[in-house]
């Protein structure tokens, strides 16, 4: 590790430090947990995959802020004003540390970073789907397609699922950029598929267990992208 991916390195993480502080992406826990993963996958992985868990944060939080004064009005905004906490933090990216430290330790030969992408693409596609999906008036419960509430976990709709499609698809597009420094359709579309099935795992999960009291919030989050990933492993054995 050189002087100047340390250097590097830490002007990133300072700046993931101080901006989810002044946006309030995270609370200071959040903030505090943030930091301590990003150091992890700068250690596990690489500066790219730093930068690609920026563009995550960043994008999602985009999502999470879009018309919040009018989520907060319908009591569906995250945390008091959009910021999340260090559980959230943790659930989101318990599975990409994983995928890090197996790069790390060069079990098999995977394409970990692509795989590392996909975790990311699960969690922003399900992001994207609840915060911008509860301002679509017709939604259906995505176990029986019974017209519910917006809001209600397992709960889908056409805005929520071109909104899951689109953070996928960010992660993808930025996952081949800093990859490839160009186009690549293969990845790309890996990428935002495995990313937008996540979602839907995240769904059914949410209806069928969440709903019930049986999973959490995080736990379900954690579980659809696992799945994600494993359906990933799977297909690039």
């Amino acid at each position: 590790m050189s002087i100047y991916y340390i250097i590097e390195s830490a002007v990133l993480l300072i700046l993931l430090f101080v901006l989810a502080l002044k946006f309030r992406i995270f609370d200071l826990k959040g903030t505090i947990a943030a930091l301590i993963v990003g150091v992890i996958i700068v250690v596990l992985g690489s500066l790219y995959w730093l930068i690609l868990m920026l563009i995550f944060a960043i994008t999602a939080q985009m999502a999470t802020k879009y018309r919040i004064k009018e989520k907060t009005k319908m009591k569906l905004q995250e945390g008091e004003n959009g910021e999340r906490h260090a559980s959230n933090v943790i659930y989101a990216a318990v599975i990409g540390i994983a995928i890090a430290a197996m790069h790390f330790a060069k079990i098999g030969g995977f394409p970990y970073f692509l795989i590392f992408g996909v975790s990311f693409a699960s969690v922003n596609a399900d992001t994207f789907a609840s915060e911008i999906g509860v301002f679509d008036s017709k939604v259906y419960m995505i176990t029986g397609f019974k017209k519910i509430t917006p809001g209600i976990n397992g709960g889908v709709s056409l805005l929520g699922e071109g909104a899951a499609l689109l953070g996928a698809f960010i992660i993808g597009l930025s996952y081949i950029i800093l990859d490839f420094h160009g186009f690549a359709i293969i990845p790309l579309l890996a990428i935002t598929i495995l990313g937008f099935v996540g979602c839907q795992i995240d769904s059914i999960l949410g209806a069928v267990f969440e709903n019930k009291g049986k999973m959490s919030k995080g736990q379900v989050n954690a579980v659809s992208t696992l799945l994600a990933v494993a359906l990933a492993f799977v297909i690039f054995i």
